[in-house]
């Protein structure tokens, strides 16, 4: 990301640079055109009698009438008696020799930096015109709106261009952690079969046991391949069929459905108050019995796992190992396991939490976990 944004700031920074170095040579150039049009105007009028009233009469570019001498003789903007001689300006030194003259340079009345042309007519008077070059509002607002639509353009193509490389990532590492994920009871399974095809397995109790051995794993190799289908739907279904789920019957479902996990620890599972929100029933129900699955598989013996509806919300809780501060996080990214060997021990896949996490987002909620004598995790729905 640093390596990007110094790449689109190096590229704002040269647009920014060129357009202003092109905006303000336009800029120059269209008052110098202005101006040579007022004294083309003013040529075209033939001679002028009574000065101070003819250059009173002109608005928006200053005007200055001067003799041969250099001495200013009308201004409609200074006063002529404050005026220096105009004889060392190089405008007026351009304009004795050729007729016509032009400079840009600093004022040295106003002190601004200025365009001045000026002409001689036929009786010898000198009429120049002059107007500052500083950029106007308008002018600034003419430059930088370009700069500002290219500048969105690029953050927008950067963030989707992280975005694309961070989904990138994110395939690999999936495609990586499910090749890993799968290879591993594959391989006790190839391993199991390949030994009592052999023959090295003797005994009814030894090959019963292995016979045991890949169903066991076969089992894990299917939860294993259920849940990663039942997160794709998650993340690529819209929701649909929404109905209003009462939270208190799924939480009883799933009180039931592991009740034999639990009482396997002894572990005592409790579900208190009512609640209902707007989504579909299995999510909610798979949800809620992966939370308790978790609290079960890593929960102590003789603990309990309370289950707590309160409306939108809701809460499981368990008085098991916890999790470390540093894993919080990351819990909730797929396959990360707190404890790798801890977790093939309990048959996790390590996208219980992942599944948790998609569900609570396709219906509008958000979920956070705390783990302070115990592990609480937190699931609040807007519907």
């Amino acid at each position: 990301m640093k390596k990007y944004t110094l790449i689109i700031a190096g590229i704002l920074l040269t647009v920014i640079t060129v357009s202003f170095l092109w905006f303000s040579y336009n800029h120059q150039r269209q008052i110098r055109v202005s101006l040579n049009t007022t004294l083309q105007v003013i040529i075209a009028g033939g001679s002028i009698d009574d000065y101070q009233n003819f250059v009173d009469n002109i608005e928006g570019v200053r005007v200055s009438i001067i003799d041969e001498s250099g001495k200013l003789l009308a201004d409609n903007r200074i006063d002529k008696n404050t005026a220096s001689n105009y004889t060392g300006r190089p405008e007026f030194i351009a304009a004795r020799s050729g007729g016509y003259g032009e400079a840009v340079r600093i004022s040295h009345n106003t002190g601004k930096k200025s365009i001045y042309v000026i002409t001689k007519l036929s009786d010898g008077i000198y009429v120049r015109a002059a107007q500052p070059v500083s950029l106007t509002n308008e002018f600034l607002l003419w430059l930088f709106m370009p700069v500002l639509l290219l500048s969105a353009c690029l953050t927008v193509l950067m963030i989707i261009f992280a975005r694309s490389r961070q989904l990138e990532k994110m395939r690999q590492e999936f495609v990586a952690n499910v090749s890993h994920e799968l290879k591993t009871p594959l391989t006790s399974i190839k391993g199991f079969a390949e030994l009592t095809a052999a023959g090295l397995v003797n005994g009814v109790e030894a090959v019963k046991n292995y016979q045991t051995r890949i169903i066991s794993q076969s089992d894990r190799l299917l939860t294993i391949i259920n849940d990663i289908m039942h997160l794709s739907k998650l993340e690529g279904d819209r929701p649909k069929n929404l109905v209003s789920v009462n939270t208190r019957s799924a939480a009883e479902q799933v009180r039931e459905t592991l009740k034999f996990s639990a009482d396997k620890k002894n572990i005592i599972i409790q579900v208190s108050g009512e609640g209902k929100v707007t989504a579909e029933t299995e999510p909610i129900y798979h949800m809620i019995y992966n939370l308790v699955d978790n609290s079960i598989n890593y929960g102590k013996r003789g603990g309990f796992v309370k289950i707590i509806l309160d409306g939108k919300k809701i809460t499981v809780a368990d008085d098991g190992i916890g999790i470390p501060q540093n894993d919080i996080e990351r819990v909730f990214e797929r396959f990360y396991r707190v404890d790798k060997s801890r977790s093939t021990e309990t048959g996790g896949t390590g996208l219980g939490l992942a599944i948790v996490k998609h569900t609570v987002q396709k219906y509008n909620g958000a979920v956070t976990l705390k783990s302070e004598n115990g592990t609480q995790v937190y699931v609040e729905f807007l519907k």
